[in-house]
């Protein structure tokens, strides 16, 4: 036998290790692991030099390393990487007692390894992550959480997690751009490859937002960055090494990044985490929201495989963005029988539907439990969090700060932190205010329809005076709005009695034929009817912002209005759109929640009902399908400005003259 140094198997080093972090000491580890007590010495000094070389780095040369790149400080952390101390992928049977540990217990493995502060409420979706991804069928997911809980670390921590459960899952990381889901996958690949436990910074573990971390994972579990030569470890993909020999061969990455704006139609994942996806201005009516959503529909949800879940996570940002877009998709389960029909005697009998059924889980973490407050104890930053006590995070999210959003900006905080699908102020009106009944506040709404009255008509018994109004809308491109109104000053009531959404030409509102000297289009056609039915329109209220150059300019129109004895009003729309006293929101809402706005029947009625749906869906930034609304307030601004054009009594004249 030849003599000569011992090689010591990786998997020894690998039991030294987890014994020596486990708090045994240096002999107890060496005898664990079978091997010389000067070997464990030697690299247990090894380690502790590198350590000591790291903090000095850190310490004494922070700024020569930020501007170098901190290449002096990689350097020292290769010593660890390329050291011969790190073990090749540990069994499972073979794992430590912490290691076991952390595989089933979510918390303590971020405790441990990842320096994480606990949280329930991550700790919570972790688990039900883990639920979904034991299903057979695709599992899509939305998950809605203030911003400032940490949201981005959690999908971080799962993804970690997830891996080092099982080294063959592939995880796609997903953002609204491919900078950032670089980013957040370098994170993930940092995490997996280092090699000293986890120091952040001292001021963070003082205030309670991180801790020491015990341990890394590569230690524990095995090194995760493959040995061999032109193994694929980029920021954006990397293949972590496999428990078996040749595992890589063919194996798609364990770890991809896309943004939502890039290509990624090759990939698919057993767990895709979408995070930062929507934004303030992808989620109000834009090119940008329609190109979100195009690209959702046909490639992010088509990158899920059957028993991989589809994760996105966010704060809701209105009732028009992403998140909305998903917890509105209905889908169908199949029956669990083949059924010809062969024993039905009626045949006209209609098959019984498939059950419906949303097509996203919902999971809700609101900033703030009113249910579970108890006084101003429980909202102490060392208060315990949910749901031992009313606040999500009551470091992170604080009852000061909140309570200063909940107070100045109810909607606000209701959508964002409290993740409501449709807060008060959120909508115009609510719809129960138009049909009438019980509203989402518990109280009886008398309504606003008029069920007997059809459009075009208008209700008996007016007792005079009444105002007599049409309003436009117009639009050089897209839809116009024309309405006309019946405003009784005595009972403060406003009746719609014709409405149109329809495209115009500047001619088709109002034409003049200089051959025939005869007028045409909709102001003329209506002018007539509202004097034939005995209320002529007295003035017409006209946004001028896009008619002016082609209605208030000419001659003709001057001269039409004095033919009818009618005012056209100019209206012009700024920022008065959203003033605080004469805006939309300001002068709409109180007539319909009191029943002082008067509509036709919606039995068989679109009119009605295009006008009913605008309103209840209008929001400060939707911009498309807005006409009907704007139409009504430019009407209700001028209205109490407005009196009955009234032509000059005729004198008296003798009959004999």
């Amino acid at each position: 036998m030849t003599k000569g140094k011992r090689t010591v198997s990786a998997n020894d080093r690998a039991l030294f290790w987890q014994a020596l972090n486990s708090g045994l000491s240096i002999t107890e580890a060496a005898k664990i692991a079978g091997i010389n007590y000067r070997t464990a010495i030697n690299w247990s000094n090894k380690a502790k030099r590198t350590k000591a070389e790291l903090a000095e780095v850190s310490l004494l040369e922070g700024k020569e390393d930020a501007s170098h790149g901190g290449k002096r400080q990689r350097a020292v952390a290769k010593q660890v990487v390329d050291g011969d101390h790190l073990p090749p992928v540990i069994p499972t049977g073979r794992l430590s007692e912490r290691a076991q540990r952390g595989l089933d217990d979510f918390d303590y493995f971020r405790r441990v390894y990842l320096g994480r502060v606990p949280s329930p409420w991550q700790v919570d979706a972790a688990y039900k992550i883990v639920e979904y991804l034991q299903s057979e069928e695709k599992e899509f997911l939305v998950l809605n959480v203030p911003p400032g809980a940490g949201k981005s670390t959690l999908f971080h921590d799962v993804a970690v997690w997830m891996i080092v459960r099982n080294r063959a899952i592939r995880v796609m990381i997903g953002s609204v751009s491919q900078t950032l889901a670089k980013m957040y996958s370098r994170r993930i690949r940092d995490t997996l490859e280092r090699t000293v436990p986890l120091h952040p910074d001292p001021d963070m573990v003082r205030r309670g937002l991180a801790l020491n971390a015990e341990s890394c994972l590569s230690l524990d579990y095995g090194r995760f960055k493959p040995n061999t030569v032109n193994a694929l470890w980029r920021a954006e993909e990397f293949i972590v090494e496999q428990q078996n020999i040749g595992g890589l061969d063919n194996k798609e990455p364990t770890v991809s990044a896309y943004g939502i704006d890039s290509e990624f139609i090759g990939h698919r994942a057993d767990l895709v985490l979408f995070d930062d996806v929507a934004s303030p201005e992808n989620s109000k009516e834009s090119i940008s929201r329609d190109k979100l959503l195009e690209r959702w529909d046909s490639m992010a949800e088509a990158r899920v495989d059957p028993g991989g879940v589809l994760a996105v996570i966010g704060q809701r940002l209105g009732p028009q963005d992403l998140y909305a877009h998903c917890l509105s998709k209905i889908t169908y389960d199949d029956f669990e029988d083949t059924y010809d029909g062969s024993d039905v005697t009626n045949k006209e009998e209609p098959a019984a539907e498939p059950t419906k059924k949303h097509k996203y889980h919902h999971l809700i973490y609101k900033a703030y439990y009113e249910e579970l407050d108890t006084g101003p104890a429980s909202r102490k930053q060392s208060a315990p969090p949910w749901p031992n006590g009313p606040m999500l995070d009551p470091f992170r999210l604080s009852w000061k700060d909140l309570s200063y959003v909940r107070y100045n900006n109810p909607a606000k905080f209701k959508i964002v932190y409290q993740q409501e699908n449709m807060a008060e102020g959120a909508y115009l009106i609510e719809r129960t205010w138009a049909t009438g009944g019980i509203g989402n506040d518990g109280t009886m709404y008398p309504g606003c329809i008029d069920a007997d009255r059809r459009p075009g008509y208008i209700p008996p018994g007016l007792r005079p005076p009444i105002i007599s109004i049409a309003s436009v809308d117009p639009s050089p491109t897209q839809f116009w709005a024309i309405q006309w109104w019946l405003f009784q000053p005595e009972t403060n009531l406003r009746y719609l009695v014709d409405v149109e959404r329809i495209r115009l030409t500047a001619e088709e509102l109002l034409g003049f034929d200089t051959g025939s000297r005869a007028y045409s289009g909709i102001m003329e056609d209506w002018q007539n009817r509202s004097f034939d039915m005995g209320y002529p329109i007295s003035h017409w209220v006209v946004e001028v912002n896009a008619a002016q150059r082609f209605l208030l300019a000419h001659d003709f129109v001057r001269k039409w209005q004095a033919l009818h004895t009618v005012n056209v009003v100019p209206h012009t729309t700024s920022r008065n759109k959203l003033d605080e006293n004469l805006g939309v929101e300001a002068l709409l809402p109180p007539l319909w929640r009191t029943g002082q706005v008067r509509l036709p029947s919606m039995r068989d009625n679109w009119k009605t009902m295009a006008f009913i749906d605008e309103m209840s869906t209008w929001t400060r930034n939707k911009k498309n399908g807005t006409d009907l609304v704007m139409a009504h307030w430019f009407a209700e601004l001028h209205m109490p400005s407005l009196r009955p054009a009234v032509a000059p009594p005729k004198q008296w004249r003798p009959s004999w003259i």
